[in-house]
């Protein structure tokens, strides 16, 4: 004889409870409102996090419209570069512990440091690409002063995995919220108060990263004991296999993006880039 999965049916199950059969229209309400309350509570602050990710890049982008057409389409460019050369790196699959999410900081790092070049000499990549001049250059300019800000992923993209992994999306949000009031206080001081254009806006991006990714990781090292053992030498084992994993599950991600970056290269190539590109950042 099966006994009853679920002692109450008043209020909604605990996490080691279960629901009875479903044997009427009331039933079937109960544990839909009961599932519908319990997703919601992991869904509703991770959909937060990620809106709020994405209004720190449209505040760029706002600001750099503020700035002029060129400024803009050079912005919208870099982002689009960072996409096709950098951001795949951030698909690697990080555990719940404390030791996959180091090894993951050093070879996320490591990529960081790998990919440089793109950064650096960002300029003749996006000419060779047939890219306007003028707003390559002004690209180019722009991702040397954003380096700082490309480091800071390689701490914020698998410390949010790790708290996501323990359930703990309402710290990301909070945090991601706290980054994106950061970033446009300081978009607003740089641009407007100390006339800095451009640089403001690369000053700003880094800065407000960084106040994301040590936030991130002083939570997760300070006050995230499941999981977290404390900093060990064993996060420098078995880089290589690690990497490689890593590596394979980034391509996914990779190809994904693709899409919206060849939309901003093949703008581009339109008869009045400038334009162009800066419609597409706005839309």
């Amino acid at each position: 004889m099966e006994a009853p999965l679920l002692m109450r049916e008043s209020s909604p199950p605990t996490e080691s409870d279960d629901y009875l059969e479903v044997k009427n229209l009331k039933d079937a309400k109960f544990v839909l409102c009961s599932e519908t309350v319990k997703l919601w509570k992991i869904a509703g602050p991770v959909a937060l996090s990620s809106l709020f990710q994405f209004l720190t890049v449209s505040s760029l982008n706002i600001y750099a419209g503020h700035l002029g057409d060129i400024v803009l389409s050079s912005i919208s460019l870099y982002l689009a570069l960072l996409t096709l050369c950098g951001q795949a790196y951030g698909a690697g699959q990080v555990k719940s512990t404390g030791i996959y999410l180091q090894r993951s900081w050093i070879v996320l790092t490591m990529s960081c440091i790998i990919l440089l070049p793109t950064h650096i000499y960002a300029t003749p990549i996006l000419e060779f690409l047939g890219q306007d001049k003028e707003i390559s250059e002004l690209a180019g300019n722009y991702a040397l002063k954003a380096i700082p800000s490309m480091f800071s992923f390689a701490f914020i993209l698998p410390t949010q995995r790790f708290l996501q992994a323990q359930s703990k999306v309402m710290v990301i949000t909070c945090i991601t919220f706290v980054a994106l009031l950061v970033q446009n206080l300081l978009l607003y001081v740089f641009i407007y108060g100390f006339d800095w254009g451009s640089t403001g806006l690369a000053m700003a991006h880094s800065v407000s990263h960084w106040v994301l990714a040590l936030a991130l990781v002083v939570y997760a090292s300070c006050w995230c004991k499941e999981g977290w053992s404390g900093y060990s030498f064993l996060a420098f084992k078995d880089l290589l296999p690690f990497t490689w994993l890593s590596l394979s599950l980034s391509v996914m991600t990779w190809l994904e993006q693709w899409y919206s970056t060849f939309i901003v290269l093949l703008a581009g190539h339109l008869d009045n880039p400038v334009i162009a590109l800066a419609s597409y950042s706005i839309w």
